[in-house]
C-alpha cells in the first residue's frame, strides 16, 4: 500500500511574492488571443481560477465580458483591485474578485459558460485529493455544455532529480544549478531585479520545485535585498489529467502544445487541455 506523501508548503505560495510576479508577468500577453476566442465562442459570464493580479480578468472585462476571478493570495488580489481602480467604471462593474481555494469553490447562485485556469494554476495543487475536488469544483460551477481550459507547462525532462521528501527548504537553491532569467525595472519603487531560477524535480512524486532567487538594487546599483521564494508545482501528464477530468464528468475535446493550438508534442512548452461538461 502507498503512503500518501505529506506537503511540506501549505498556505499562500504568493504571500511575500505578489509584486514581483506582477513587475515579472503583469505584460505577459500571448496567451490572450486565444482566451479572447474561447471567450467569444462561449459567452459571458466567465469564470478565472486563479486570477493572480488580474491580467486575465481585466484583459476579458475590456473586451466585454462579465468575469469572476478568485484567487488564493489576498496580496495578489490586492494588485488586481488596485488595476481594476484605473479602468473606466463600465469595465470595473464588469468585474468580481473573491478570496477563494479553487478546491472550496463557491459562487453562489451563478453558473459560467466558461471557466479558465490560464497559467499554471492547477500545478499549485499538489495532492490528488485536491485536484479531484478543484476539478469537481468546477464541474458543479459551470452550466451543461460550459467550458474548461487548463493550462500548464509541460514536463521538463532535463529538470535536475532531487529529493521533495524530507530535503530542508533552506538546501534548495544552493544545491540546483541556477539559472539567470533577466533583469526587470521596478520604475515605481526605482529599482532594478535581476532574477536567478533553480530547478528539481522529484518523479517519485511527480512534484517538482522552483527556486525563484531575485537580488534588488536601487537605481545606482547598490544592492538592497535578495529575495528567495520557493514555488512547488505538481507535473501531470497527458492520460492522467484526461482520468482526472473523466472522474470529474468532463469530456475531453482537445489538448494544445501552445496558444496558437499547435499539435501537443513531446517538445511542447505547455499542455492546454479543452475540455467540456456534458
Amino acid at each position: 500500500m502507498f503512503k500518501k506523501t505529506k506537503s511540506l508548503f501549505s498556505g499562500d505560495p504568493f504571500a511575500d511574492f505578489a509584486e514581483i510576479y506582477e513587475l515579472t508577468h503583469g505584460d505577459k500577453d500571448d496567451d490572450l488571443p486565444l482566451y479572447l476566442e474561447l471567450a467569444r465562442a462561449s459567452g459571458s459570464p466567465v469564470l478565472e481560477i486563479g486570477c493572480g493580479t488580474g491580467r486575465v480578468s481585466l484583459a476579458l472585462a475590456k473586451n466585454g465580458f462579465s468575469v469572476v476571478g478568485i484567487d488564493l493570495s489576498e496580496n495578489m488580489l490586492k494588485i488586481a483591485r488596485e488595476k481594476i481602480k484605473q479602468l473606466p467604471k463600465a469595465v470595473q462593474e464588469r468585474i468580481t474578485l473573491y478570496q477563494q481555494d479553487m478546491c472550496e469553490l463557491n459562487i453562489p447562485d451563478q453558473r459560467f459558460l466558461l471557466a479558465l485556469m490560464p497559467y499554471g494554476e492547477f500545478a499549485h495543487v499538489l495532492e490528488r485529493s485536491r485536484q479531484e475536488k478543484a476539478l469537481k469544483a468546477a464541474f458543479e460551477h459551470l452550466v451543461p455544455g460550459g467550458m474548461l481550459i487548463i493550462s500548464m507547462s509541460n514536463w521538463d525532462a532535463h529538470e535536475q532529480r532531487i529529493s521533495y521528501k524530507g530535503t530542508p527548504i533552506a538546501h534548495w537553491g544552493h544545491s540546483m544549478p541556477l539559472t539567470y532569467e533577466g533583469v526587470f525595472y521596478d520604475e515605481k519603487n526605482q529599482q532594478m531585479i535581476t532574477r536567478y531560477i533553480a530547478k528539481g524535480y522529484d518523479p517519485s512524486v511527480q512534484i517538482a520545485v522552483h527556486v525563484y532567487i531575485h537580488e534588488i538594487t536601487d537605481k545606482d546599483g547598490h544592492l538592497i535585498a535578495r529575495k528567495t521564494n520557493v514555488l512547488p508545482i505538481r507535473y501531470i501528464f497527458r492520460y492522467e489529467m484526461e482520468l482526472l477530468l473523466e472522474k470529474a464528468g468532463f469530456v475531453l475535446e482537445n489538448i494544445y502544445g501552445y496558444y496558437d493550438k499547435s499539435e501537443f508534442r513531446f517538445d511542447s512548452r505547455r499542455m492546454i487541455v479543452v475540455a467540456r461538461k456534458p
